[in-house]
């Protein structure tokens, strides 16, 4: 296991949860972060006791001391930032989407590859006990044969926040800020189900409430997956709804009702799946986390550096979701508003 010296490339706030799990991980410590002004940078410095504070991202990028850089800028910069990493010779995790588009994506898959350096997109659920369970029961043929799916991930948030995700220039819009976890989500059940690495749907359909700007507020996407699984998928940050998967096969179903990207499950607790055979009574699976969400990515980006990618989570399974966000956002006229 590599002991990694992070960088973070933007004080915000989901740098510090990823701050506060590389303090509980096992191998990882926090060497420096960078912000657009030193007032932000030196306040975050001091709140998590990280020895050195950078006004630029490119100062962070030159230091010889840091191993492994953490990109969390808004949407649209993370391709430049990563590239900049890579070619630091930095290894790198960034925030999901990678990029706002696919094209983009495989520009800084190219990156990576040329200057040999790790590159994970920061999907943390996908490494949640809870969702490798999830999974373990739908290869295992726990159902039966899977049939349909249903994701929704959505939420109501407050006017400030509303004005960056509704901000077309940021990248702003549900599907592109929580809709991918739909996505990834509803290609696992079918990768699980069919015993393959990558999937990508056969048809992508979909309708959205665009806002004047043309980023989705809250959409919902229908996919044809291989094996003809049908995915149902909601999201959208401008109406509450009850986040939750279910999964519906020939013998059963299975309910996650509160997955594991949710705030309260990025900690080390309990979660259930709902395991319903088709006649009989519903099974509460419980599932120990034992190491914090964030913890845990640290740690799994330590256990992959040689590997230059990580299982669950390679370069092929990004470029397929990339390309399913693609495919959804053109579906309901995203940037183009009626």
């Amino acid at each position: 296991m590599t002991e990694l010296r992070w960088g973070l490339l933007a004080a915000g706030t989901i740098a510090a949860e990823f701050a506060a799990g590389v303090d509980e991980s096992r191998h990882g410590t926090l060497t420096a972060v960078a912000a657009r002004s030193a007032d932000r940078a030196c306040e975050f410095a001091t709140r998590f006791e990280i020895p050195k504070a950078y006004s630029s991202y490119e100062d962070l990028l030159a230091d010889p001391e840091i191993d492994a850089v953490y990109v969390s800028t808004p949407h649209p910069m993370h391709k430049e930032w990563a590239i900049a990493a890579a070619e630091a010779g930095k290894h790198v995790l960034c925030e999901k989407p990678l990029t706002v588009t696919a094209a983009d994506a495989e520009v800084v898959i190219a990156a990576a590859r040329k200057q040999d350096v790790f590159l994970m997109e920061a999907f943390m659920y996908r490494l949640h006990p809870q969702t490798r369970r999830l999974a373990e029961l739908i290869s295992c043929g726990a159902i039966g044969d899977v049939r349909a799916v249903d994701v929704t991930f959505s939420y109501a948030t407050d006017d400030g926040e509303a004005a960056r995700l509704g901000d077309l220039a940021l990248g702003g819009g549900g599907i592109l800020d929580v809709g991918c976890y739909c996505t990834s989500l509803a290609r696992l059940v079918a990768q699980a189900a069919l015993g393959v690495d990558v999937v990508e749907p056969d048809e992508v359909t979909g309708m959205a409430k665009l806002s004047a700007s043309g980023v989705d507020e809250y959409a919902t996407g229908l996919l044809r997956l291989p094996g003809d699984i049908l995915a149902r998928l909601s999201c959208g940050f401008r109406l509450a709804q009850e986040d939750a998967i279910h999964v519906y096969g020939t013998r059963g179903q299975l309910h996650v009702p509160r997955p594991a990207w949710i705030h309260a499950l990025r900690k080390p607790v309990t979660s259930q799946i709902v395991l319903t055979p088709l006649d009989g009574a519903p099974e509460i699976i419980e599932i120990e986390a034992s190491q914090g969400l964030f913890a845990r990515e640290a740690d799994h980006v330590a256990a992959h550096i040689a590997d230059r990618q990580a299982p669950e989570l390679t370069w092929a399974e990004t470029m397929a979701n990339m390309r399913t966000l693609d495919r959804w956002r053109d579906a309901v006229g995203y940037g183009r508003p009626s």
